[in-house]
C-alpha cells in the first residue's frame, strides 16, 4: 500500500514538472481551421475559441455580436483570423489562456494620425514557416522591431514620411526592402528568401517589394554577408587565442539581447546620423539600432554605444564604439572602441581600443591598444600596446608596455617594456627592456636590458645588459655586460663582454675573446714574491696584486694593491707595459689595520713570450713610499734613491727610489 502511494506521488510530481517545463503556445499564435459563411459574429468567435482551445474576454459594448460575418482560415493563426474579422477596429492581447478584445484607438474622421502600426508575420518563402528574431526597421526614424518566437512583429511608424521603406533582415536570409504605401494601421506579412549556402564568398542582393501580395524582385546594390555551412572537417580550423577572442568581444558586452539580435541580422547595413543623444546605451535617439549607426556628433549623458563616430563624441561617463572613432572622443570615465581611432581620445580613467590609434590618446589611469599607435599615448599609470608604436611617444606615470616594436620614445616613472625592437628612446625611472633590439637610447634609474643587438647608448644607475652586439656605449653605476662591443665602450665598476673593440673602463673588466689577461708571479726590491692578476683590454686593464717580503718567517709583512695599466704591442712576441699600482703595506709587527703604509709604483715592463701562453717580464720601477707610522722606508735588496728621505710638517715620512721587478706570466692570446 505504501509503495503504491509513493509511486502515485512521484508520478504526480513528475507530470507537474513536465507540464511546467513545456510552455504552451499563446492563444494568438495557435493554428486553427475555421469556415464561417454569413453567420453571427458571436458564433464566429465561439468557433475560433473552440478550435484554439481558449476563451475570449470582451465587453459587449464594443462588439456587435449580432453582426453577420464570413471567415475562411486554413492553418492560420488566431491572430490572422481576428485580423480578417475586425480589420483594425479591435486590438487583442493574450493573458494566460484568454484573448482580451479591446476597442482600437481610432482617430477622428477629420484628424490625421501622427503614427500608425504595421504588424504581421515574417515567413520563409520556401516552406512558409514563421521566422523568429528577424529585424525590421525604418532608416529615417530608426523605428525597429524584432519578430517574436512565433514570427510575429509589430512596429510603430510615422505617417508624415513621404517615402516609407521597411528594411527586413535575418541571418541566413536575403535582405528585403518593403515600400509601404498605406499610412494606416494594417497587417503585412513579409516573406524572406533563404540565402544560398556556399563555401565561397558571394555578395548577395537585397530584394525590394511593395506593400502588396504581389512581389517585385529588383536587385539593389547592397550586399549582405552570407552565412556559410559549417564543415565537418575541423582538422584545418584555425585556432583563435583567448586574447584574440577577448579583443573580438571588447565591445560586445554593451549589447542588450535585442541589440545583439539586430547586430547579427544587420551585418551588411550601416546607418548614418548627424546627431544623436543618449542617456544609456540603446536609450536614446538611435534606440536599439545604435550598434549599426555611425554618428557625426554624439552626446551621451551617462553612456552611449554606436557603430562609429566621425566628428565629436562626448560622454559623461562612458563612450562605446563598435567600429571606428574619427575625430574627438571624450569621456569622464572611459572610451571603448572596437576597431580604430583616428583623432583624439581623452578619458578621466581609461581608454581601450581593439586595433589601431592614430593621433592622441590620454587617460588619467591607463590606455590599452590591441594594434598599433601612431602619435601620443599619455596615462597617469600605464600604457599597453599589443602592436607597434609607430613614430610616437608613450608617456606613463608608472609603466609602458609594447608587445611589438617602438619607433619613437617611451617615458615612464617606473618601467618601459618592449618585447621586440626599440628604435628611439626608453627613459624609465627604474627599468627598461627592449626584448629583441635597440637603436637609440635607454636611460634607466636602476637597469636596462636589450635582448638582441643594441645600437646606441645605455645609461643606468645599477646595470646594463646587451645580450648580443653593442655598437655604442654602456654607462652604469655598477656593472655592464654585452656579448660583443663593436663601437663605443663600457663604463662601470664591473664590465663583462665576449668581445670588445675598445677598452672598457671600470674597477674590473673582463673581455673573453680579445681581452688582455696576465697571471704573474714576480719579485722586486721590496717583496720576495708577488702574485698579480691583470684583466681587461690591452689598451686599458685592471691590476690586482698581493705580495710579501718574508722578512719575518713567523709573521711576514704583506702588501695588497690595485692599479691600472696599458700595453704596446712591439710585435714578434714583444710587448711593453706601463702600470701604475697603489699598494697598502702591513708591517711585520702590526696590531691594527691602519698602522700600515702606502707604496705607489710605476712599472715599465718589457714582456717577451716564450710560448703562446707563457712570457717573461722584467723592467724598472719608480717608487714613492708614504707612511704616518714608520719613519724609515721598507728594506730593499737594491734601489737608487730619487730624493732624500724626509718627514713633512704633518709627521708623514716620505721616500722615493728606483727599483726593479721581474716575473713569469701566464698569458692570454693578446
Amino acid at each position: 500500500m505504501f509503495f503504491h502511494r509513493y509511486l502515485f506521488v512521484c508520478c504526480w510530481w513528475l507530470s507537474g514538472t513536465l507540464v511546467c517545463a513545456a510552455k504552451p503556445t499563446p492563444p494568438l499564435e495557435r493554428t486553427i481551421n475555421v469556415v464561417i459563411t454569413n453567420d453571427r459574429l458571436d458564433k464566429a468567435l465561439n468557433a475560433i475559441s473552440h478550435e484554439g482551445q481558449f476563451n475570449f474576454s470582451y465587453s459587449p459594448s464594443i462588439i456587435n455580436e449580432a453582426s453577420i460575418v464570413s471567415l475562411r482560415v486554413a492553418n492560420n493563426t488566431v491572430r490572422e483570423a481576428l485580423n480578417q474579422l475586425f480589420r483594425g477596429t479591435i486590438t487583442y492581447k493574450s493573458r494566460g489562456n484568454h484573448v482580451i478584445l479591446l476597442r482600437a484607438d481610432l482617430p477622428a474622421v477629420d484628424e490625421k494620425p501622427k503614427n500608425f502600426y504595421l504588424d504581421g508575420y515574417i515567413l520563409d518563402e520556401t516552406n512558409g514557416q514563421k521566422i523568429s528574431q528577424a529585424s525590421i526597421y525604418e532608416k529615417t526614424t530608426l523605428a525597429s522591431a524584432i519578430s517574436n518566437p512565433f514570427g510575429y512583429y509589430r512596429i510603430k511608424l510615422p505617417t508624415e514620411l513621404s517615402t516609407l521603406r521597411l528594411q527586413v533582415r535575418k541571418e541566413n536570409y536575403i535582405g528585403e526592402n518593403v515600400n509601404v504605401s498605406s499610412r494606416h494601421s494594417h497587417t503585412l506579412n513579409i516573406r524572406l528568401e533563404p540565402s544560398p549556402l556556399s563555401k565561397q564568398v558571394q555578395p548577395l542582393t537585397i530584394r525590394q517589394s511593395v506593400d502588396t501580395t504581389r512581389r517585385i524582385a529588383v536587385a539593389v546594390q547592397q550586399p549582405v554577408q552570407p552565412v556559410f555551412m559549417a564543415s565537418a572537417d575541423t582538422t584545418h580550423t584555425p585556432k583563435v587565442s583567448v586574447w584574440d577572442r577577448s579583443k573580438q568581444r571588447l565591445t560586445d558586452w554593451f549589447l542588450s539581447t535585442r541589440s545583439a539580435v539586430h547586430e547579427a541580422n544587420l551585418v551588411g547595413d550601416t546607418i548614418y546620423r548627424d546627431v544623436q543623444v543618449s542617456l544609456l546605451p540603446f536609450v536614446g535617439t538611435n534606440g536599439t539600432l545604435s550598434a549599426r549607426v555611425i554618428n557625426r556628433t554624439s552626446f551621451n549623458v551617462l553612456a552611449g554605444y554606436s557603430l562609429g563616430v566621425t566628428g565629436l563624441e562626448v560622454g559623461g561617463f562612458l563612450n562605446g564604439v563598435r567600429g571606428n572613432a574619427n575625430g574627438i572622443q571624450a569621456a569622464g570615465f572611459g572610451n571603448v572602441v572596437g576597431e580604430q581611432v583616428d583623432g583624439v581620445q581623452v578619458a578621466g580613467f581609461a581608454n581601450a581600443v581593439r586595433w589601431h590609434v592614430q593621433g592622441v590618446q590620454a587617460a588619467g589611469f591607463a590606455n590599452a591598444i590591441g594594434g598599433d599607435v601612431t602619435g601620443v599615448q599619455a596615462a597617469g599609470f600605464a600604457n599597453v600596446t599589443l602592436g607597434n608604436v609607430v613614430h610616437g611617444v608613450q608617456a606613463a606615470g608608472f609603466a609602458n608596455v609594447t608587445v611589438l616594436n617602438t619607433q619613437g620614445a617611451q617615458l615612464s616613472g617606473f618601467a618601459n617594456i618592449n618585447a621586440q625592437h626599440v628604435d628611439g628612446a626608453q627613459v624609465g625611472g627604474f627599468f627598461n627592456l627592449a626584448g629583441k633590439g635597440l637603436r637609440g637610447v635607454q636611460v634607466g634609474g636602476f637597469g636596462n636590458v636589450v635582448g638582441g643587438n643594441a645600437v646606441g647608448t645605455q645609461v643606468a644607475g645599477f646595470f646594463n645588459i646587451a645580450q648580443n652586439e653593442l655598437a655604442g656605449s654602456q654607462i652604469s653605476g655598477f656593472f655592464n655586460t654585452a656579448k660583443r662591443v663593436t663601437k663605443g665602450t663600457q663604463i662601470g665598476l664591473l664590465n663583462f663582454s665576449g668581445y670588445s673593440q675598445h677598452a672598457p673602463i671600470g674597477l674590473l673588466s673582463w673581455v673573453q675573446q680579445n681581452g688582455y689577461r696576465r697571471l704573474e708571479v714576480s719579485t722586486d726590491e721590496v717583496n720576495v714574491i708577488n702574485l698579480t692578476f691583470k684583466t681587461g683590454h690591452r689598451a686599458f686593464y685592471n691590476i690586482f696584486t698581493a705580495g710579501t717580503n718574508l722578512e719575518n718567517q713567523a709573521r711576514p709583512s704583506w702588501s695588497f694593491g690595485y692599479g691600472l695599466g696599458t700595453s704596446a704591442n712591439l710585435h714578434h712576441g714583444w710587448m711593453l707595459n706601463f702600470d701604475l699600482v697603489g699598494n697598502y703595506r702591513l708591517p711585520a709587527e702590526w696590531a691594527y689595520f691602519d698602522e700600515g703604509s702606502y707604496l705607489y709604483r710605476f712599472n715599465l715592463g718589457l714582456e717577451k713570450k716564450l710560448t703562446p701562453g707563457l712570457a717573461l717580464a722584467v723592467g724598472p720601477t719608480v717608487n714613492w713610499f708614504y707612511s704616518q707610522n714608520d719613519i724609515t722606508k721598507p728594506a730593499t735588496r737594491f734601489d737608487v734613491p730619487l730624493f732624500t728621505n724626509s718627514v713633512d710638517s704633518r709627521n708623514n715620512f716620505n721616500a722615493g727610489w728606483v727599483g726593479f721587478h721581474a716575473g713569469l706570466r701566464i698569458c692570454s692570446r693578446n
